[in-house]
């Protein structure tokens, strides 16, 4: 079984292998009725793949916190792009990249778009 949004609509798939048959893909239509953001982090003095890195967002009255995990399951390797949730809000307010260590150093970032995928690479000031 493997995780990740397979047609970047930001509702997050699931594809699951199936011994001697074809791999069975379950697509989440109900994500596409919420705004989200996905983010692709890319280490540069901690991990290329910035495992460990803490991401926290504020979109109004909604704040949350999720830790950049690696892995997968057998023979098959997740998503390594994050999805961030919204709901129907419209806007994030604020957005934290804490890196992992050796690094440790913290990022913020307002005026961030929403319902698209973006790259925060470490050290750099901007999203691309």
């Amino acid at each position: 079984m493997a995780i990740g949004d397979f047609d970047n609509d930001g509702a997050v798939d699931v594809l699951i292998a199936v011994n001697d048959a074809a791999p069975l893909l379950l697509r989440n239509q109900a994500g596409k009725q919420n705004h989200w953001l996905g983010l692709k982090l890319v280490g540069k003095t901690s991990n290329p793949d910035a495992i460990g890195a803490r991401v926290s967002y504020q979109s109004g009255d909604l704040k949350r916190s999720h830790t950049k995990v690696g892995g997968g399951s057998y023979l098959s390797a997740h998503d390594p792009r994050m999805v961030l949730g919204l709901g129907q809000r419209t806007k994030i307010d604020w957005l934290e990249v804490k890196w992992p260590r050796p690094s440790r150093a913290v990022q913020r970032f307002t005026d961030v778009p929403i319902n698209r995928y973006i790259t925060i690479v470490e050290g750099q000031g901007k999203w691309q």
